[in-house]
């Protein structure tokens, strides 16, 4: 049976406003754990970073470390590693031997395997935690990868590593916090659910959970011991891959493509996407995928006139083995239960052959002609002759782009890197060895002889994560991905702790006008851009300015202790009308401090972020005022906490959660009629359990269960994981009395440097 709520809030005695405001200090940072030292090889912000990750793993056996590239993040993995004695971590197949030598360097013990076993089908490793490097790669819960990581996680604390935990949607953070938390988990925060969270039309409610769940902080939030380079944009440029006139003919001959073996208009027009953005990086990208299409024409041909279907989960054979334009684009082509399309006519397929084809020759006619240019790559090789030999990286999306530029480039001191291995000059060599000649100070090797050295490394998106390549001084974005996630990736493998250089600079390659205008990938970025900034994450929001963006959660770094227990009281100053309450929630022995904002008349609850900081520091900044509280707060205060608590007491509403729930009953009814006890005892644990909430991977258990016959194995709980009904007391409040709102932002907006004009007096603007 579940343990009813009960719960009291009181306000406790009038105190000196300072009092409260170190309260308030120490209610920003969230739970945190500061028992615990974290080892001396850790730079001081990684050990904060670190404490406060090991205060939310006690509390919601997870947490998301989503600061900004270049901060640490994987020591300040390996030091939580120390806190038990088997750490697993999950990590790109490229990152295992950078993870293995940084592991070995500190003395941590780790277990490591790759996304791509786990894709494989291999299963993860026993441990006391488990750790998820570029965590933004298991957003998808229809993948093998996705699923293998959730049924591991659900018995064990999960640590996600990523600096971008939103990728092109909501959903995206929302299906990495159900790898360990329940629909539910978040409701005391005010998220009643995490799947109607992710579909809300604003994301305040989502980011103000993630407060406290989450440590998220850009470079300026922090002190440094070893400064982190400056950003340069040092030039945009918008150079077509071919002559203008075939441009033109080459973009109407892909608009004339019909895609018949699609059934969607939007899954037709994302390959002409692909089509359009492999023409913007080189004409042999676009020659290569062409060829791609065209074998698979002839096999959708061949499958039609024997009268099969087409499984829709082959289209994925259109894109290259590093492609995530569908994925960026929003078009679930790799879905593990891909549909089957329609059978089609044999002719309308020969008649988009024949278009392909034509496509295909009017491309290799016009390239193959003496003379033809790529003004594009000419262009590169006029910024990397102006570098002067200087260590760059140039990014591109495409293998037979990268191939092209080395040999534009007569492969001087070139090497390439891409998800097929590495190539210099003389031939293939391994990945590391590759990044050995480019970057070894990075590696952390001897230093090539000067004929063997590469001062320009051509890369695919591979390499855009996790790699340390801080040798270089220069990115060239040489083709625009379709999600700042990956602009924010590119520039953290040299703008990053380690870097000598004081400033680093990036050039941009934007598609010529023509091509603009049909990919519009600039706007996509930006919009994607802005949704990532308002979860907390850094991003790059504008094409041609790499200027890291963010720091929604930085101003809640404070060095004041966390509340625990009693009140610190109450205490009113003169400032905007408005109260911040400091409340603790607690489960069992866990501690879970958060700062709740009312304003208005009547009081409602303040979820923007942005928001919350003006009204916090103009009340703590403000002089005491009269005696009494605004009467209106308190009880508003209360019927938000009871809201909440209701909102526990019902239990997760997602639709695997109640789809189960229905199993578990029907399951029971035969078992009741033949008194079968100990079924009825385990299916009876097993609702209870629903009702509380449960991760993903334990529901799909739950369902693979259910699927065989017999009755179910009784349910588990995590060792850790708190049993008790939630528990409340306020800790500490502080009110405006309304009485100089309009002063008071006036001065919140000159001291923040703000040349515009402030808000009308008794309103505060929620942009900061």
């Amino acid at each position: 049976m579940r343990e009813p709520l009960t719960w009291s809030l009181a306000l406790g005695p009038r105190a000196d406003p300072s009092l409260v405001a170190t309260v308030i200090r120490g209610a920003l940072s969230g739970p945190t754990d500061q028992t615990w030292s974290p080892p001396a090889w850790l730079l001081p912000h990684q050990r904060a970073a670190a404490q406060r990750v090991a205060g939310r793993l006690t509390v919601f056996r997870g947490a998301l470390l989503a600061d900004a590239m270049g901060l640490g993040k994987t020591y300040v993995a390996l030091a939580l590693a120390t806190r038990g004695e088997r750490a697993v971590a999950v990590v790109p197949a490229a990152l295992l031997p950078q993870w293995g030598r940084a592991a070995r360097g500190v003395g941590v013990r780790l277990t490591l395997i790759s996304h791509e076993a786990l894709s494989r089908g291999a299963a993860v490793p026993g441990a006391d935690l488990l750790i998820v490097d570029e965590a933004h790669r298991f957003r998808n819960p229809d993948t093998l990868r996705y699923d293998a990581l959730a049924r591991a996680a659900h018995d064990l604390p999960v640590l996600l590593l990523t600096a971008t935990p939103l990728v092109n949607r909501a959903a995206d953070v929302a299906h990495l916090l159900r790898l360990f938390l329940a629909d539910n988990a978040l409701a005391l925060f005010g998220v009643r659910s995490l799947e109607a969270a992710a579909g809300a039309r604003t994301l305040d409610e989502l980011a103000h959970a993630l407060s406290a769940l989450a440590v998220a902080r850009t470079p300026g939030a922090v002190r440094l011991d070893h400064r982190l380079p400056g950003i340069r944009d040092a030039g945009l440029h918008a150079d077509p891959t071919v002559p203008p006139p075939l441009l033109d003919e080459l973009l109407r001959r892909i608009e004339g493509l019909a895609f018949p073996t699609l059934g969607e208009p939007a899954a037709a027009e994302l390959l002409r996407l692909h089509l359009f953005g492999r023409l913007a990086s080189s004409a042999p990208a676009l020659e290569t995928t062409l060829l791609r299409h065209r074998r698979y024409l002839d096999h959708a041909i061949v499958a039609a006139r024997r009268g099969e279907r087409i499984r829709r989960r082959a289209l994925l054979a259109l894109f290259g083995p590093e492609d995530d334009a569908q994925l960026a684009l929003a078009f679930p082509l790799e879905g593990k239960e891909a549909a089957e399309a329609a059978i089609l006519d044999p002719s309308c397929l020969l008649s988009e052959r024949g278009r392909v084809v034509a496509l295909l020759d009017a491309l290799r006619a016009a390239v193959a002609t003496p003379g033809t240019q790529d003004p594009k790559a000419a262009r590169l090789r006029e910024v990397l002759a102006a570098r002067n030999g200087g260590k760059t990286v140039v990014f591109t999306a495409a293998i037979p782009t990268a191939l092209h530029l080395a040999r534009w480039l007569r492969w001087q001191r070139v090497a390439v890197a891409t998800g097929r291995g590495a190539r210099i000059a003389s031939g293939p060599l391994p990945l590391a060895e590759a990044l050995a000649l480019f970057a070894p100070r990075a590696q952390d090797v001897a230093a090539p002889p000067r004929a063997a050295r590469a001062d320009v490394l051509i890369a695919t998106d591979l390499v855009s994560e996790g790699l340390n390549l801080q040798d270089a001084a220069s990115v060239v974005h040489y083709d625009l991905p379709w999600s700042p996630l990956r602009l924010a990736q590119r520039l953290g493998r040299i703008a990053r702790l380690g870097s000598s250089h004081e400033t680093v600079d990036t050039w941009w390659f934007a598609p010529p006008a023509p091509l603009a205008e049909r990919l519009a990938i600039a706007r996509r970025i930006a919009e994607k851009a802005r949704a990532q900034l308002h979860v907390g994450a850094a991003a790059t929001s504008d094409v041609g300015r790499a200027h890291l963006e963010g720091g929604l959660f930085d101003w809640r770094e404070a060095d004041a202790p966390a509340p625990e227990g009693g009140s610190a009281g109450y205490a009113v100053v003169r400032g905007p009308l408005a109260a911040v309450f400091v409340l603790v929630w607690r489960r069992g022995t866990h501690a879970i401090p958060e700062l709740l904002v009312m304003e208005g008349r009547p009081p409602g609850v303040v979820l923007d972020e942005r928001r919350i900081r003006l009204i916090v520091r103009a009340l703590t900044s403000a002089p005491a005022g009269g005696t009494d509280p605004p009467a209106t707060f308190l009880p508003a205060l209360r019927r938000v906490v009871r809201a909440r608590l209701a909102a526990v007491q019902r239990g997760p509403r997602d639709a695997d959660t109640l789809r189960l729930m229905r199993r578990v009953v029907r399951r029971a009814r035969p078992a009741a009629r033949a008194r079968a006890a100990s079924t009825i005892a385990v299916l009876d644990q097993w609702l209870d359990r629903l009702v509380s909430g449960l991760p993903v991977g334990a529901l799909r258990e739950l369902s693979a269960a259910l699927g065989r016959p017999g009755t179910p194995a009784a349910p588990r709980r995590p060792a850790g994981e708190p049993g008790t009904a939630p528990t409340i007391h306020l800790a500490g409040a502080l009110f405006g009395d309304g009485a100089v709102a309009g002063s008071l932002t006036e001065h919140i907006f000159v001291r923040a440097g703000r040349a515009r004009r402030a808000p009308p007096a008794g309103r505060l603007s929620c942009r900061a």
